[in-house]
Order: C-alpha cells, then sequence, then structure tokens
C-alpha cells in the first residue's frame, strides 16, 4: 500500500491543529474524510483543510470503503465504543489518549485488534523520540540492572481547562480552527476525570513502555481545588514482580511559567535521568560511565505533534515497521489510572490494578 486512506473522527482542538494538517502536509497518507456529529465544526475543518468527504455519523464513515484507517480525536468517554467500531469494521486505529477510561475496555480493545491483525496506535507523542527510543532500549536491555524506582514529575498549564474556560489559553495555542468546548475536559462525565487522564496518561504512558512493567497496586491522593476534576495529583505504587514508585502532578501554573516533565529510573546497576521537555537523557552506570543523548533533541524534535498520525500512516503501509506507542502499555496505564481514582475516593488506600486476566 503506497499511501494509506486516513479518515479523521473528530474535528475539535487536537485534530484541527495538528493531525490533519500534519496528513495533508505528508507525502505517505491521504486524508480521505472527516467526520463528527458537529455539523458547524465538520465543515469549518472540511473549508479549511480542503476535504471534502464528510460525515455526520462516523460510523458511516467507518463502513464506507472510503478509508485504511482512522485516528479518533473526540472526548475521552466516546473512545472505547468508536474504537471497537472502528476495529470490527477492519480497520486501523489510532486514538488520542486517554486510550480508554476503563481497564476492561482498553484490554477488549488490545485485544480485538491483535485477533482482527489491525494496528491499534495511542496518541502518546513523547514516545515518538530518539530519547524516548534510546531509554527504553537501555532499560529493557538491563543497562540499569533491575529497576528498583522510578520517579516523576508532570507539572503544565491546564487549570482553566478543567475550569471550562479553554478560551483563556487562545493567546498561548492559537486554536487555528476549533478549540476544545468548555466541558470537554472540565466534565467528569466526559473527560474521566482531570489531570491523570489528560497528563497523567503522558508520564505513566512513558514509564511503562520504557520498563515494560505492570502497575500491581496503586496509592493515590488528588485535590480538586473545588472543581469537579481533579488538578494536583499525588501517587505512590508498587510494581508487578518487583519495584516501586511515585508520580506527582499538578495543572496549576499560569502561562508564561515553566512546565516541568521529569522522570528518574533508578536500578540496580545505575540510574537513567529523561527530561521530556528539556529532550535531554542521561544513563549513569555503576562503572562510573555516563551516557548522554548527543546531540540532545531539537526543539522541533521534543514534541513532535506531527509524528503520531505519520507514523500510524507508515505502519499501515508497513506492517513490518515498528509501533512506537503501543496500546499494551498504553492499556496498563488506562488500569493504573482507573485503580488511582479509586484509591483517592478512598481517601489513599491501596488498590489493585486491574490485569488482563482478572
Amino acid at each position: 500500500m503506497n499511501k494509506p486512506r486516513i479518515g479523521v473522527v473528530g474535528t475539535g482542538w487536537w485534530a484541527t491543529q495538528h493531525h490533519i494538517p500534519s496528513l495533508k502536509a505528508y507525502d505517505g497518507a491521504e486524508v480521505a474524510a472527516l467526520a463528527d456529529p458537529d455539523a458547524t465544526a465538520l465543515q469549518r475543518a472540511a473549508d479549511t483543510y480542503d476535504v471534502a468527504k464528510t460525515f455526520l455519523d462516523p460510523r458511516e464513515l467507518y463502513t464506507s470503503g472510503l478509508v485504511d484507517g482512522v485516528v479518533i480525536a473526540i472526548p475521552h468517554v466516546y473512545h472505547y465504543e468508536h474504537v471497537k467500531a472502528a476495529l470490527d469494521a477492519g480497520l486501523h486505529v489510532l486514538i488520542e489518549k486517554p486510550m480508554t477510561l476503563r481497564a476492561d475496555h482498553a484490554y477488549d480493545l488490545v485485544t480485538r485488534a491483535e485477533k482482527a491483525g489491525r494496528t491499534l496506535m495511542v496518541g502518546l507523542t513523547y514516545q515518538h523520540t530518539r530519547a524516548a527510543q534510546r531509554l527504553r532500549k537501555a532499560v529493557l536491555g538491563g543497562e540499569i540492572g533491575e529497576v528498583l524506582l522510578t520517579s516523576g514529575l508532570y507539572v503544565s498549564m491546564v487549570e482553566e481547562y478543567y475550569r471550562g474556560r479553554p478560551e483563556r489559553y487562545e493567546p498561548v495555542f492559537q486554536f487555528p480552527v476549533t478549540g476544545p468546548a468548555a466541558s470537554t475536559y472540565a466534565d467528569p462525565e466526559i473527560s474521566g476525570g482531570g489531570h491523570g487522564q489528560t497528563q497523567v496518561t503522558h508520564s505513566m504512558g512513558m514509564v511503562l513502555y520504557v520498563t515494560g512493567k505492570r502497575v500491581a497496586s496503586v496509592s493515590a491522593v488528588m485535590s480538586n481545588l473545588g472543581l469537579a476534576v481533579d488538578v494536583v495529583d499525588a501517587m505512590s505504587f508498587q510494581f508487578t514482580g518487583g519495584g516501586i514508585g511515585t508520580m506527582a502532578a499538578t495543572g496549576s501554573i499560569r502561562p508564561g511559567q515553566d512546565s516541568q516533565q521529569e522522570l528518574r529510573y533508578y536500578g540496580t546497576e545505575g540510574y537513567a535521568l529523561q527530561d521530556l521537555l528539556a529532550g535531554t537523557l542521561s544513563i549513569h552506570r555503576n562503572d562510573g560511565t555516563v551516557e548522554r543523548l548527543d546531540p540532545p533533541l531539537a526543539e522541533d524534535e521534543i514534541y513532535p505533534a506531527e509524528r503520531p498520525i505519520r507514523a500510524f500512516a507508515d505502519l499501515i503501509a508497513d506492517p513490518a515497521a515498528e509501533n512506537l506507542s503501543p496500546a499494551g502499555p498504553a492499556a496498563d496505564t488506562v488500569a493504573f489510572l482507573e485503580a488511582a481514582y479509586t484509591s483517592a475516593s478512598r481517601d489513599g488506600a491501596p488498590v489493585t490494578v486491574a490485569s488482563p486476566t482478572l
């Protein structure tokens, strides 16, 4: 397949600012159709990016025969039903994070994709970097020995989303076509939660991808700052098979303040430091040698927002290519978050994390 035909489901912020323009500028794929039940947003996106074929009902797109794969960029609560429908229609799927809001749904999608022989990719952008790939190879290859501890910090500017005021970020993100709806991140019935679902998904997704581990149990406390969803999160956890970890996160910083997104991995033979926003990685071995990513990631490599959708198209064209953001670790991240929210609702009591066999 020389040029896969891709359909885009959802014409909101992320799809119109990243997925559609990235595909339109890429010779390796074709934007074949758009789908969105919001007629106004759908037409605006179609006009902006000159896409002729549109669907108000995404399910009609899935069975239309017009596409080989779809990227689904819609509010979290609808992910499972639409990915399921697309896979059942024989399509390859890129689903935005979080993969789903329930662990059983996430694991069901992994199984469906495997049985159907279809690619299922999750939109975790940081994994499409040289730093993430080198780190994963080092940790899985035993270069720092057995993992004893991971520690993460994810601080970003998203509180106004949780307050239902996304327009306050328009000067920062610009929203060239359509910005987020007020309810997308602020209504827990739609989002499933706040900072855990939107941002800890990134950091824990990276930890589980890099280490190849699953989490056995988690204890979490969260603060909503009076809102309907969490803004500040603190989580401690145990890995299956040994090792422990912590993850702290808040979305409370303001425009102009620096975000912090750092991950640390400590093992029996050394440790590794990963700064997602600086684009740096260092691997410190117990023999005294230190390896640093050389060169560090360039500015356009740090968060390559155009890469997931292009990599998805490449996977459709060449199934032998490597899926850099596979569904398995993403499903494990869903299970982790499900347990973390349950723990927070129980004043931090430890909660066992669901697994595919439970």
